[in-house]
């Protein structure tokens, strides 16, 4: 007799398979021997090339700012990032951890701006990176846009999804991707639309929700297999959505969570969210209790300085810990935490 898996339990064991099978040989990496070393509760410091402050810049401003989220793709062990300097360039750029160094990729033909002068369609990139880690599928959602734009990994190919024709625009939008559900969940001001792959279309969630007009977050959990979003300017507000694509509201969270207050990533292991706030308060929400810890700043490589901007993070899932890297004022730092068993 054959046993059948549910496709979410299918979906789990391939996420699993893919972890331990891109984990193996990884360890040879100075990412990898760093992040295997580690204790839970730590902080760890990582030297890599190729990370300067000319990488980031743009213009007069940097890349990191207004922006709290990058993406990692376990299968080829490296991190993407989109981000835009203040009135000024779009930058593509990527860490390579079998290399253990830094470039920077051509300006994407869809920004129609000047990389060298900076003029052309503002923005930042708020928490609008977002990766499909099974088909090593990246997507940045355009700032002040209708326009998501995915990039297929392995063939360095950028393609747009279909325009969101019925949505607000503006600044300070997040988008997340969520492998169970096959769906791309993209938030502003309270209005939730998602993007089915298997019909190449959004729809918009009747739910009206709650949250900061702009300026909010999203992250995916892949642990606990939820989303947690909202937020944004003068907001608390956060909410889950699970594997069923059920929003439940959570409690309100101990402080502002947004672009301008906190940087919100989570832990590859335990499936909890981690939020640095730019007062160094440094928390992780289980989403799933609904439960919040204070963990401290203890051992932490930089200081938050009273800012939440120029610190980006990522969890990596085929390594159990996170990534955080930081602009010029913070330190130029590439920095782990390992936070889960």
């Amino acid at each position: 007799m054959h046993t059948f898996l549910s496709s979410t339990t299918a979906l789990a064991c391939l996420l699993l398979c893919l972890q331990v099978g891109n984990a193996h040989g990884s360890g040879n990496t100075e990412l990898g021997k760093l992040a295997a070393g580690m204790k839970p509760g730590s902080w760890a410091e990582l030297k890599t090339d190729g990370y300067t402050a000319e990488l980031l810049k743009a213009q007069n401003h940097h890349i990191l700012e207004y922006t709290g989220a990058a993406a990692w793709d376990p299968t080829s062990e490296q991190l993407l990032f989109v981000g835009q300097g203040h009135y000024s360039a779009l930058k593509f750029i990527a860490f390579s951890a079998k290399a253990n160094g830094w470039q920077l990729g051509e300006t994407p033909s869809w920004w129609k701006g000047d990389p060298m002068t900076g003029k052309g369609p503002i923005g930042h990139a708020y928490y609008n990176n977002t990766i499909d880690p099974i088909t090593g599928v990246f997507f940045h959602h355009q700032s002040a846009t209708r326009l998501v734009h995915r990039y297929d990994i392995a063939k360095k190919e950028w393609t747009t999804l279909p325009e969101i024709k019925d949505a607000p625009t503006g600044h300070g939008t997040a988008i997340v991707y969520f492998p169970e559900r096959k769906e791309l969940v993209r938030v502003l001001g309270g209005s939730v639309h998602v993007f089915s792959e298997e019909k190449n279309a959004w729809t918009r969630r009747p739910d009206k929700l709650a949250m900061g007009p702009y300026h909010n977050v999203s992250q995916y959990s892949a642990t606990q297999k939820l989303i947690l979003f909202g937020g944004g300017n003068g907001s608390k507000d956060l909410y889950k959505l699970d594997a069923e694509g059920k929003i439940t509201p959570l409690p309100p969270a101990p402080f502002e969570v947004g672009i301008n207050t906190a940087v919100v990533t989570s832990d590859p292991v335990s499936g909890e969210f981690l939020i640095l706030h730019k007062d160094d308060r440094f928390y992780s929400l289980n989403a799933a209790t609904a439960t919040w810890k204070d963990l401290g700043v203890k051992g932490m490589p930089f200081q938050m300085k009273g800012s939440s901007f120029d610190v980006v993070a990522t969890p990596l899932s085929n390594h159990g810990v996170t990534l955080f890297f930081t602009g010029e004022r913070k330190g130029l730092k590439i920095c782990l935490y390992k936070h889960g068993n």
